[in-house]
């Protein structure tokens, strides 16, 4: 599913930095691809709560920030450039660039995960506080994108942030992996039943798209960031997969995946430089590559791990 998501993102992206909206990718674009992030949130929550069983999230939580902070390095000539003064530098270190937002508000979220599910604990009320926190923000932050759509524009990270998106949807993985933990995936809704209502909830996506492009035109402003029906399709999304039984991948999707999330920018920008501007081969190139280096950095460490295996030193 992450390598889908993936794909998604970098497509959206393609379209986006290669300014081409058209009809048809303004009703993919807002129609579908904008419940990517929130369902990569979810998935993240749900890893949240296994992780946490396993006594290891606090080693989690060094290893995300020390991933954003390299990945934003990395793109430091990019992002920097456009910085007028210390506090836009400030906050964009905060609430993440382009595509980093997304890692950069999983690190404000999990606090709040931690608080809530703490307050639960201590009030014995359980995963409540933190449900009806992740309610509230979500409606918070919807309201704010609306506002900013129908009345008056506002900061993109006032609505867009690691409070008030991230956060919902982690607490709402979070609260399904536990389900699942307790009763077993058959305490989900069958599988027919939730891919019938995200393929349903998807048509009516793409009506609100088409409506509202013969309304306003085609132009990344004529939605909200996260339109309403955004956010149940991204959970619909998240648990239809979940109730799929697929066998072992033989290749690690994981690291492809990732590799495409936070290389497809750079091969974009590559791409537009040599005046590549087709939206379907700058998605190529921020697809094939970041495969390409991934399997050739696994190759390189089982380089490395060759001579310790026959050392004998290899840990499991």
């Amino acid at each position: 599913m992450k390598l889908l998501l993936a794909l998604g993102v970098a497509f959206g992206h393609a379209i986006l930095m290669q300014n081409q909206l058209k009809p048809w990718s303004y009703l993919i674009g807002m129609g579908l691809l904008r419940g990517l992030v929130p369902t990569f949130s979810a998935i993240s929550g749900y890893s949240i709560y296994v992780t946490q069983k396993r006594g290891k999230l606090d080693a989690w939580l060094k290893g995300l920030i020390a991933v954003y902070l390299f990945w934003m390095a990395f793109y430091l000539p990019v992002w920097f450039r456009d910085m007028s003064g210390f506090e836009q530098v400030v906050q964009t270190l905060v609430f993440g660039t382009m595509h980093l937002w997304y890692i950069a508000g999983l690190v404000l979220a999990l606090p709040l995960m931690l608080a809530t599910l703490w307050l639960g604990r201590k009030t014995g009320t359980g995963i409540w506080p933190m449900l009806g926190a992740a309610l509230i923000l979500a409606l918070t932050g919807s309201g704010l994108a609306y506002w900013s759509y129908l009345v008056s524009p506002l900061p993109l990270d006032l609505h867009r942030n690691g409070i008030t998106v991230i956060f919902p949807f982690a607490a709402a993985g979070y609260a399904v992996a536990m389900l699942v933990d307790q009763r077993g995936r058959e305490a989900l809704p069958s599988a027919r039943a939730l891919w019938l209502a995200m393929i349903l909830l998807g048509v009516l996506k793409l009506g609100e798209s088409a409506i509202v492009m013969q309304v306003y035109g085609v132009s990344i402003r004529t939605l909200p960031d996260l339109p309403i029906l955004a956010i149940p399709f991204a959970l619909l999304m998240f648990l239809a997969f979940l109730r799929l039984d697929l066998p072992r991948a033989p290749v690690n999707l994981g690291l492809w995946s990732a590799s495409i999330y936070f290389l497809h920018i750079l091969m974009i920008l590559i791409a537009r430089h040599f005046g590549i501007m087709s939206i379907w081969a700058t998605t190529l190139l921020g697809i094939i590559m970041p495969i390409l280096l991934a399997i050739a950095f696994e190759k390189v460490m089982a380089m490395r791990r060759r001579p310790q295996a026959e050392r004998g030193v290899v840990r499991p």
